[in-house]
C-alpha cells in the first residue's frame, strides 16, 4: 500500500508546484522537477530511495507513451513539405554533438574510449519535456514540426552511435571486439521496425474494432505494454519501437481516426508525465555533485555548445529558414530519459567507468531538464509559436 501513497504525494506535489510556476509563467514540467527534489529521499524524504526504486517501471511507461506520441507527429504529409531539412539537421547535430564532447573531454585528460562513449551519450535527445511544452502551449509551426521530427530522427540516430561507439570503447579497453556487438545496433533497430510496424497496424485494427472511448483506452495500454515487454525480453530500448509504432499507426490510417486515438493517448499519458518528472528529480542525489567535478561541466558545456552549433549547422546546409536556424539549437538540450539507459548500458559494458558515467549523465540530466524547457518555451515564443 505505501505506493499508493507515494504516488498520492508525487500527484499532489506535482500539481501544486507545477500550478504555481506556472502562474509565474515557467513551464509546469520544472515544477514537476522541482517538486521532486523536495519529497524526495535527499529533502523532506516523504519518498525513499526504496520507493523511487520501485516505480522505475512507471519512467519507462511514460517514455515509452511519449516515444509513440512523438513518432505520430511523423505524419508523412509534413515529412514530404520539410524534405530532408530534419534528416541534415538531426544526423548533423548528433555527429557535431559527438565530436564536441569526446574531443573536449580527451583534450582534458579522459581515456578515449571513455571520452567516445560520454559523446555517444551526448548525442541522444529526451523527447519528454519537449513534448509537454508543445502540448502545454499548443505550439504549431515549421520550428516545431522540424523539432519533433528531429527529435525522432535524433534518437534512431543515436542508437546506431552508442552502438558501435560501445564496440569501439570494448576494443580500446581489452583489444578485441566481437561480431556480436557490431551487428548490436543493427539487430536493435531491425527489432523495432519489424514490431512497431506489427503494433501500428494492431492498434488500429483493434482501436476500429473496439469503437468505444474505454476500449480504445484498453488497447492503447496492450499495444505500449507489449511493445515494453517485447523490448524487455530482446533486450533493447522500447523507446524506438514505440516511436515506430506512432509513425506506422498515424500513417497508416485516416486522420480523423487516428485523431481520435492520439487524443485518448494524450489524457493517459498526462498523469504518466507528472510521475516521471517528479521521480526524476526526486531521484537526484546531491551526493554526485562533487564527483562530476570538472570532467562533468566540461561535458554540459560541451553537449550544449554541439546541440546549437550542430542544429544550426545542419539547418544551414539544409537551407532551412532563419527561425530554425536560430531557435531550433536551444530546445534540443533536454536529455533525462534515453542518456540515463544509455548510461546504464555502458555501465555494465565498461564497469571500470560506472559511477563516473552515471554520476555526469544524472548531474547532467538534471541541469538540462531543468534549463530545458525553459529554453523550449523561449524559443518557441520568439519564432512566434506560442501565443
Amino acid at each position: 500500500m505505501e505506493i499508493l501513497f507515494d504516488l498520492s504525494i508525487i500527484f499532489i506535489f506535482g500539481l501544486l508546484i507545477g500550478q504555481v510556476l506556472k502562474k509565474v509563467k515557467l513551464p509546469e514540467v520544472m515544477g514537476y522537477l522541482i517538486a521532486g527534489i523536495v519529497i524526495g529521499p535527499y529533502v523532506l524524504k516523504l519518498v525513499t530511495a526504496d520507493s523511487l526504486n520501485g516505480m522505475e517501471l512507471f519512467s519507462t511507461i511514460a517514455l515509452s507513451f511519449v516515444s509513440f506520441l512523438i513518432g505520430a507527429e511523423f505524419k508523412w504529409n509534413y515529412v514530404k513539405r520539410l524534405g530532408k531539412k530534419p534528416f541534415i539537421i538531426g544526423l548533423t547535430c548528433s555527429l557535431f554533438t559527438m565530436l564536441s564532447v569526446t574531443s573536449c573531454l580527451y583534450l582534458a585528460g579522459s581515456t578515449l574510449s571513455f571520452a567516445l562513449i560520454m559523446g555517444a551519450i551526448a548525442a541522444a535527445t529526451a523527447p519528454v519535456a519537449i513534448m509537454m511544452i508543445v502540448k502545454e502551449y499548443k505550439s504549431r509551426g515549421e520550428l516545431t514540426d522540424t523539432m519533433l521530427s528531429v527529435i525522432a530522427i535524433d534518437d534512431v540516430i543515436s542508437v546506431i552511435i552508442f552502438g558501435f561507439t560501445i564496440v569501439i570503447a570494448q576494443y580500446l579497453e581489452s583489444g578485441s571486439a566481437t561480431l556480436e556487438g557490431i551487428m548490436q545496433p543493427f539487430s536493435e533497430i531491425g527489432i523495432s521496425l519489424i514490431m512497431g510496424i506489427v503494433l501500428g497496424l494492431f492498434l488500429g485494427v483493434t482501436a476500429k474494432l473496439f469503437k468505444t472511448r474505454n476500449n480504445i483506452i484498453c488497447m492503447i495500454l496492450v499495444t505500449v505494454f507489449t511493445a515494453i515487454l517485447i523490448a524487455d525480453y530482446a533486450k533493447i530500448s522500447s523507446l524506438l519501437m514505440c516511436m515506430i509504432t506512432g509513425m506506422v499507426f498515424v500513417n497508416a490510417y485516416n486522420r480523423n481516426f487516428t485523431d481520435k486515438v492520439l487524443d485518448v493517448m494524450d489524457d493517459i499519458s498526462s498523469p504518466l508525465m507528472i510521475i516521471f518528472f517528479v521521480i526524476s528529480g526526486a531521484s537526484l542525489d546531491f551526493k554526485v555533485l562533487p564527483e562530476v567535478g570538472v570532467i562533468g561541466i566540461i561535458f554540459i558545456l560541451a553537449r550544449a555548445f554541439g546541440k546549437v552549433f550542430g542544429a544550426y549547422l545542419g539547418a544551414t546546409v539544409g537551407k532551412s529558414s532563419s527561425n530554425v536556424k536560430k531557435y531550433l539549437g536551444p530546445t534540443l538540450l533536454s536529455e533525462t530519459g534515453i542518456a540515463i539507459g544509455l548510461a546504464l548500458l555502458a555501465k555494465e559494458v565498461l564497469p571500470n567507468y560506472g559511477e563516473i558515467l552515471i554520476a555526469i549523465t544524472i548531474a547532467s540530466s538534471f541541469i538540462f531538464d531543468m534549463i530545458g524547457p525553459f529554453l523550449v518555451k523561449i524559443s518557441l515564443k520568439k519564432a512566434g509559436e506560442i501565443k
